[in-house]
């Protein structure tokens, strides 16, 4: 059975791309992976993952031709994936799409039959922020729980915007064990440091592990051992 991944949030600019570019720096390599960018408001991954091989990355939007998005364009792609010879599927979600995603599940159609019938294990990995963008993040979380509990669920904190607010990095973990919650932490790149600075810049520009220098390498290399292991 094939497995597909939604890295998703309905609040931009939280670090969904962020994650996709560390999980493919991760698994690229292995031909058994497929990246998929389905953010049409940026396509930031087609950007950050040119080190992939073209076999293995997809850049699709689900704009109609007035550049509206249809929630249910993705049923139609979910059907072509499946026949993908991909066993591990990870896709992008934009900020939009993120917001289509309960409706679609709730009310378009029924998502864990459609998902055995095609032979797919969905699972979502949903990225959470802190500062301003931790309570819409939150917000989402809790609509995915009431529509797709019944698929795994993995939260994922980004670990650089929780800097400055501990206590929300405590709460988010606590409510995350209270509900048996899968929880994993990523990208704790300061920004002003030197280390923080090479790797941001590096994955605006498509880098892969081996074209960083040798500090930002090895953090890099750390990042991916510890945090992106077990995915």
């Amino acid at each position: 059975m094939k497995r597909l991944h939604f890295i998703t949030q309905a609040k931009g600019g939280v670090g969904k791309s962020l994650l996709m570019y560390l999980l493919a720096l991760k698994h690229y390599q292995n031909p058994n992976y497929l990246f998929i960018d389905l953010d049409a408001s940026s396509f930031t991954s087609q950007r950050q993952l040119q080190f992939v091989s073209p076999k293995q990355f997809r850049s699709v939007s689900l704009l109609d031709e007035r550049a509206v998005l249809v929630r249910d364009n993705l049923v139609e792609y979910l059907e072509l994936i499946s026949t993908s010879p991909f066993g591990e599927i990870y896709v992008d979600m934009g900020a939009p799409e993120s917001e289509q995603l309960p409706a679609l599940i709730e009310f378009d159609l029924p998502l864990r039959e459609f998902a055995e019938e095609l032979g797919l294990e969905i699972q979502f990995h949903i990225v959470v922020a802190g500062a301003g963008a931790y309570s819409p993040s939150v917000e989402f979380l809790k609509k995915m729980l009431d529509v797709a509990g019944e698929f795994k669920i993995t939260v994922w904190q980004n670990l650089s915007s929780f800097r400055k607010f501990a206590e929300l990095s405590k709460e988010l973990k606590e409510n995350c064990q209270l509900m048996q919650l899968p929880f994993r932490q990523f990208g704790d790149f300061e920004v002003g440091s030197y280390l923080g600075a090479k790797i941001l810049s590096g994955t605006r520009r498509g880098l892969s592990l081996e074209e960083y220098e040798t500090g930002p390498r090895l953090r890099l290399k750390r990042e991916l051992h510890f945090n992106i292991s077990h995915d």
